[in-house]
């Protein structure tokens, strides 16, 4: 839903093995091209690009071979997705500090952006090789990590890391529920996406159905305003709606805590535009990890996470720092307006074969391994005339899938990319397919949800991370828990049977069509009221402690 973060702050350990921070070593020179990374990496915050590469420049000038310096010229080029400069910048990197985590997630992310896939496994087990040595050494970005084929106990490794990262920063909130007797609770959200994005696609309808006679709620923008029509809606979603864009952290922490908040959701977590020190400056009593990032943030100044039963079972709490608050349906929302009255597209107008069977995944390109892309060419190979519809990405990365199906035997046109349209529109022309074959272990998330809601089966495999079981959560939660499988071998199988025979696909067809308009998925009131339920739970539980 979001993209990496930057390489750690100032106060993490210098690349060279002296044990210092980074912005205490080798002297005045280093110090001097530490001033330049952070201008540079302030200006990536703020998109501006040719700036930050001028001021990276300027850094590697003074210091040509800080390993620090030319990770972040990798993160610059990710976020401008100049691929290619990355990995070149990324590869330097590893040759000044090699094993350096951050720059081997980086590394390994910026290959599956591309869908470039050579040398990624070895890449894959580098990173977990790291993350198993324990808890000490230097921070990577948790947020490309969840995309990985990694465990639950080394995505927690990865966040505490991260966490510490951060900087020393001193607390200075309130310790105690303010809620005046027989007065309403406050809670409140920040967010950098109040605005055209996949998490606030999924949530204004929810934020609109909030039972404000019971709850007092509170929008905290960090992103620069979204003065469009999606933008306008969500702000008259919440009763009170600030644009602290161009607050500084501590500006945040101290609005947010004269508003007196209750319970504060960070909907960002450790994905882009992200500020999670407002959170570690705890400016309410209790903190919640919400939505935005699906694993735990592995800080201390987070209470709780928000999630479901199936999402986060039981034996998977241990590897979280965050209490679960359990959701009783499904832990994700569903703006139900943003499917489009009336008919879908046709296939002809979405560009596709009349009468192929037609496999979709409208997940983002980095979330496509070779190991469930392989099992998409066999599907393709065993069902004859049939075509993978995909979502419209970058050109390197269409021409390697392109390559890969070569590679497998099957002609590449049958990979067919999807344009990139309006909301309403893309959630519509779900329709047209057949089959939504998800990715894994980060598998679809809002993709998921515009799928069921468009009335297109979902097949998904969950996983031991959380990540990985989004999907099924929201297939329980909308009566179809057959659909979710636990092995690539059962995925692969049952994809093979709906394929290949109507009467089993078109029975869950008609299923979801019945179904979507009755279950706790696709029911924001009821979702509005279970989620005040459970806030006030929250207040219950901490005003008897």
């Amino acid at each position: 839903m979001s993209s990496p973060v930057s390489a750690p702050s100032r106060n993490a350990p210098c690349h060279c093995g002296s044990g210092k921070r980074y912005k205490d070593c080798h002297g005045a020179l280093r110090s001097t091209a530490a001033g330049w990374v952070e201008r540079g990496l302030a200006q990536i915050k703020a998109r501006d690009f040719d700036a930050a590469e001028a001021s990276l420049r300027e850094a590697q000038h003074l210091a040509p071979n800080d390993a620090r310096v030319h990770a972040n010229f990798g993160t610059l080029y990710v976020h401008w997705q100049r691929y290619a400069d990355a990995e070149e910048s990324l590869a330097t990197a590893l040759s000044l500090a090699p094993d350096e985590p951050y720059v081997l997630a980086l590394l390994a992310h910026t290959r599956q952006c591309q869908c470039a896939w050579h040398g990624l496994s070895s890449l894959h087990g580098r990173i977990a090789d790291t993350l198993d040595r324990g808890d000490a050494g230097s921070a990577c970005d948790p947020f490309a990590l969840l995309s990985m084929p990694l465990t639950a106990p080394q995505q927690l490794v990865a966040a505490q890391r991260y966490a510490r990262s951060l900087g020393p920063l001193k607390p200075t909130g309130p310790s105690a529920f303010a809620v005046a007797s027989g007065g309403r609770m406050r809670i409140g959200f920040v967010s950098a996406d109040f605005r055209r994005h996949a998490t606030a696609a999924l949530m204004t309808e929810f934020w609109e159905r909030i039972d404000r006679s019971r709850l007092e709620v509170f929008a905290y923008g960090i992103f620069a305003r979204d003065k469009g029509r999606a933008g306008q809606r969500i702000e008259r979603a919440f009763e009170h709606f600030d644009d602290l864009s161009n607050e500084s952290v501590d500006g945040i922490a101290r609005r947010i805590r004269n508003d007196r908040i209750d319970v504060l959701f960070d909907l960002n977590g450790y994905t882009r535009s992200a500020q999670p020190q407002i959170f570690a400056l705890r400016p309410a009593p209790v903190q919640v990890n919400a939505i935005g990032f699906q694993g735990t943030l592995g800080a201390k100044w987070y209470d709780y996470i928000l999630t479901d039963d199936f999402s986060m079972p039981e034996r998977l709490a241990p590897f979280f720092t965050e209490a679960p608050l359990f959701m009783p349906h499904a832990l994700y929302p569903s703006d139900t307006t943003r499917l489009a009255p009336g008919p879908p597209p046709s296939r002809a107008a979405c560009g596709l074969p009349e009468h192929a069977f037609v496999f979709c995944c409208f997940n983002n390109a980095y979330k496509i391994l070779p190991e469930v892309f392989a099992i998409w060419m066999r599907l393709l190979a065993a069902v004859p005339g049939s075509v993978l519809w995909l979502l419209e990405t970058h050109q390197a990365a269409k021409e390697n899938l392109r390559h890969e199906a070569t590679l497998a035997g099957i002609d590449p046109s049958r990979l067919v990319f999807a344009r990139l349209l309006g909301l309403e529109e893309h959630v519509s022309r779900n329709a047209a397919a057949d089959l939504f074959i998800d990715t894994y272990p980060y598998g679809a998330h809002t993709t998921a949800n515009d799928a069921l809601l468009a009335g297109l089966p979902l097949l998904t495999r969950a996983g031991e991370t959380l990540a990985s079981r989004v999907a099924g959560s929201q297939l329980h939660a909308v009566g179809l828990p057959e659909l979710v499988t636990e092995s690539f071998a059962d995925y692969e199988a049952l994809a093979l049977r709906l394929a290949t025979q109507a009467g089993p696909l078109n029975s869950y067809r008609e299923r979801l069509t019945v179904q979507r308009h009755s279950s706790p998925l696709f029911d924001m009131d009821r979702y509005a009221r279970d989620f005040t339920d459970v806030v006030l739970r929250i207040e219950a539980r901490h005003r008897t402690r």
